[in-house]
């Protein structure tokens, strides 16, 4: 593999945002789902969201209060998101079923929840991690508005498994409160999905682009709270040993023959023989990048190489798109920084040498 692919590529996936970004994120306005409801009865909130986000059970703390609901939301082939707003003060307790994990971020209003023996704050600044069959209660402000993104027990187990090398035998269970940095991550990739999926609602070409940066956006969710929150099953996860130079060598072939697919951390573990953590340490230390950052340095390569070749339905946003580039800014900049001329140009020049 050409050696300037990793040597002129962008500093660490987890750089990309600055602090003033993140901040502008926690705005609930990108977060533009259709409303899928609207009601002043608790009963009908109650029942529509426990398929939808969580299910729970709740009672007005004043009668006659008054109380009132907005759910928003859009989903993904394997993911469910929701946006909930409300008014009226209320005592909740919520319980997940056994197929179900679910994380919860405060967009307005500070809701204290007690998890397993543990208060959680949900704010703006804040979530929760809700593993399944796990009680929850809150007692909720009079005003407040929550994300939810809940997610298939079996899609964080068999990506655990991969990363692990191995089965699991114990339930999956995470720590509660959700990590700051973590928080902040899972909210801009919350809003990278919900506009992908937005916009994909507004195309008419429901096809393998759209697909490709779906996939990508909801393996890194899932990678990101595997990796990156703490549950039952971290000790393990972070056990390292030394990578030997093939178990790299079939990664990285593994990463050239199929850059083209939907591909996890944990596809690639397994086409290796290894744990996530020895493979990702024996990356930086041989190689000075993460597998992951290398799959996206080579798809720049492949793109690079569909725009000096080009056929009648080449655009550049459609090649972007097709190597699972969501951002094209920021695909352009690391175009740019990469080959020296725009995405565009490197288009046109091919398109005039015929």
């Amino acid at each position: 593999m050409p050696k300037d692919i990793v040597q002129n590529g962008p500093r660490g996936e987890g750089a990309m945002f600055s602090n003033s970004t993140l901040r502008k994120s926690l705005s609930p306005q990108p977060f533009t789902w259709p409303l899928v409801l609207q009601t002043t009865d608790v009963e009908e909130a109650s029942s529509f969201l426990a398929s939808l986000a969580v299910p729970y059970r709740s009672e007005l703390l004043a009668s006659g209060s008054t109380f009132s609901t907005q759910v928003f939301g859009t989903h993904s082939p394997r993911m469910q998101l929701s946006r909930v707003r409300t008014t009226g003060a209320m005592r909740v307790e919520a319980q997940l079923p056994r197929d179900s994990y679910a994380i919860v971020l405060g967009v307005a209003g500070n809701l204290e929840h007690r998890v397993a023996g543990e208060q959680v704050r949900v704010s703006s600044e804040s979530g929760l991690v809700q593993s399944p069959l796990q009680p929850v209660e809150v007692q909720t402000p009079g005003h407040f508005e929550l994300l939810f993104l809940k997610l298939n027990r079996d899609i964080l187990v068999q990506e655990l498994e991969k990363l692990l090398g191995r089965g699991i035998n114990a339930p999956l269970v995470f720590s509660p409160s959700l990590r700051t940095q973590v928080e902040q991550r899972f909210r801009h990739l919350l809003l990278n999905l919900s506009l992908h999926l937005g916009q994909e609602a507004n195309d008419d070409q429901q096809d393998g682009e759209h697909c490709v940066v779906t996939r990508g956006l909801e393996n890194e969710l899932v990678t990101l709270l595997l990796e990156a929150q703490r549950h039952n099953y971290t000790r393990l996860l972070a056990r390292n040993h030394d990578a030997v130079p093939y178990q790299i060598r079939m990664a990285e072939e593994y990463i050239s023959a199929n850059a083209h697919l939907i591909l996890s951390l944990g596809d690639i573990c397994v086409a290796a023989g290894v744990g996530s953590r020895t493979l990702q340490h024996g990356f930086q230390r041989k190689r000075g990048y993460s597998p992951m950052q290398f799959l996206r340095r080579l798809r720049l390569e492949r793109a690079h190489e569909d725009l000096s070749h080009p056929d009648a339905g080449t655009t550049v946003t459609r090649t972007a798109s097709g190597w699972g580039f969501l951002h094209f800014g920021r695909f352009a900049g690391e175009y740019h920084m990469r080959f020296g001329e725009k995405p565009s140009e490197t288009l046109k020049r091919a398109l005039g040498r015929r």
